[in-house]
């Protein structure tokens, strides 16, 4: 798995929500993207699972064109958002049925079951999906992660709505993502916990990519280090 990003930017009427960013994602990588609120980070997401199309510049993963248009390159993304891409009318089991029917690589039910059981979501298999907390929600769309297998995992602000044991379980399986050559791209506020997960740091800060370092050690080292990039004046979560 690799991705390249090639000269993107982003507007919106005049406001320019990324400016020219360069960045290549390779295989095993865990991306902390931080910046203060309004700096670009779900919007470089969004571009990256194709829900946007750029206003300049290119993707390209595994050395095809990214397009908002369906093809398997699409398939190989997985986005986590505050906003669950979720059907709310259907149960938790028939979202999973049609997850699977839309992707080439199909599951057998019995996959299906399992992946509910792992995320502790099995009795709730025949509840509609309006009826979930947000927490419940997160652990049906890391169910619908196992079942379809994406290398290139994408997550808006991911430890908001988790308890403990959905956080263990969220990082367990990007652990096991990039362990096995996937991309895990993490924006979020909570900085230490995710600076302790990840193995490189990307800062955007007023649509600019203005720090990309990998993780250092010893870990005080590269705190410093990252921290004197901190912009000044913003407000961040710790």
């Amino acid at each position: 798995m690799r991705v390249v990003v090639r000269s993107l930017s982003k507007s919106y009427g005049f406001l320019w929500a990324l400016k020219k960013i360069d960045i290549e994602l390779r295989a095993g990588e865990c991306i902390a993207l931080l910046g203060p609120n309004g700096a670009g980070k779900s919007t470089l997401l969004r571009l990256l699972s194709a829900l946007l199309h750029p206003t300049t510049g290119e993707i390209f993963i595994d050395g095809q064109r990214l397009s908002q248009g369906s093809s398997p390159v699409r398939s190989s993304i997985g986005l986590l958002t505050p906003s669950e891409h979720l059907y709310e009318g259907l149960t938790l089991r028939e979202n999973l049925r049609l997850f699977n029917s839309l992707y080439a690589r199909k599951k057998s039910l019995q996959d299906m079951e399992e992946a509910l059981n792992t995320v502790g979501l099995r009795r709730w298999s025949d509840d509609y999906v309006s009826s979930l907390s947000s927490g419940m929600k997160c652990r049906l769309t890391i169910s619908k992660w196992l079942l379809l297998e994406p290398k290139l995992l994408l997550l808006d602000e991911p430890y908001g709505v988790l308890d403990g044991s959905g956080v263990d379980l969220l990082e367990s399986y990007v652990k096991r993502l990039c362990q096995s050559g996937g991309i895990a791209v993490m924006a979020t506020h909570h900085i230490s916990r995710i600076l302790a997960l990840c193995s490189r740091a990307l800062i955007l800060h007023q649509g600019r990519l203005i720090f990309d370092e990998p993780r250092q050690e010893p870990w005080e080292s590269f705190h410093r280090t990252f921290a004197e990039f901190l912009p000044r004046g913003d407000k961040w979560s710790s």
